[in-house]
């Protein structure tokens, strides 16, 4: 029959990039592993609707580190000085 593949390299590297950003924290590393989820649904979508073979690394990848960074540098300071004025003043 017809069915979805994906190898085990795949998964390697989706677990390389989450455990790299475990390394600065649990919002970057939940945000990258959401990220990640998202751009897997996304490649098989484009799978289901072309009816071609697609690799499952780029999208995935892609929005994974995107997230991570923007995660790192832009909405985790945000929400460190969030906090830090709801709990001091």
């Amino acid at each position: 029959g017809r069915h979805l593949k994906l190898g085990l390299g795949d998964f390697v590297f989706y677990s390389v990039l989450v455990a790299q950003t475990s390394r600065y924290g649990m919002m970057a590393t939940v945000v990258s592993m959401v990220a990640i989820l998202a751009g897997l649904v996304a490649t098989l979508v484009l799978v289901v609707t072309l009816r071609k073979a697609l690799p499952a690394l780029p999208v995935s990848i892609v929005l994974g580190i995107a997230m991570y960074f923007a995660t790192r540098y832009s909405i985790e300071p945000f929400v460190q000085r969030l906090f830090s004025q709801m709990l001091f003043y």
